[in-house]
């Protein structure tokens, strides 16, 4: 059998382009997304699309990265992180943050209710046969009472007040002498 030849364009093999993003901590992503963030201002919207864009995110990384900035950024800023009417902020305004719980809890809500009418409740009285079921049907019942109560003093309550401690301004630049 002759020798094999290879040719020299096969010699040197390219590396394949890479089909995945390659692997980012979440704590380095979340900070360089707070920085997009404080970059914009406080109370500034900023959009899913801009954050992810400027800091070379995927989707998944993204939804990594709100949750870190939710569990541990926030508490050491002093600061929320909000995701507020078509995008993403943080904020101090008590107003913007009773909006987003509120949201918030009415979807919270609105899942409950899909767990008993679309999974427990259609089994009837055979929900009493199960310890579980039976468990999960009066706790769920529970948190929507719960959330009821929440709801009706939520609209009694008074619009929250501004801070009283004055909002930084930017200096604004004097005009050239002429």
């Amino acid at each position: 059998m002759p020798p094999r030849t290879t040719s020299p364009k096969r010699t040197a093999k390219e590396a394949p382009h890479p089909r995945r993003t390659p692997p980012v901590a979440t704590q380095h992503l979340a900070e360089l997304a707070w920085n997009v963030l404080e970059g914009a201002g406080e109370d500034v919207i900023v959009t899913k699309e801009e954050i992810t864009s400027k800091i070379h995110a995927t989707e998944s990384q993204f939804t990594r990265l709100k949750s870190y900035i939710r569990d541990h950024i926030t508490m050491e800023k002093g600061k929320a992180f909000l995701a507020f009417r078509e995008g993403y902020l943080f904020t101090t305004d008590p107003t913007k943050i009773a909006e987003s719980v509120g949201w918030r809890l009415r979807r919270i809500n609105t899942e409950l209710r899909r767990l008993l009418t679309g999974w427990i409740n259609p089994l009837g009285e055979d929900v009493a046969n199960y310890e579980v079921l039976k468990m999960y049907q009066e706790e769920i019942g529970h948190m929507l009472r719960l959330s009821e109560r929440i709801r009706s003093l939520g609209t009694s309550m008074p619009t929250p007040t501004a801070s009283t401690k004055p909002k930084r301004r930017r200096r604004a630049t004097a005009a050239p002498a002429i």
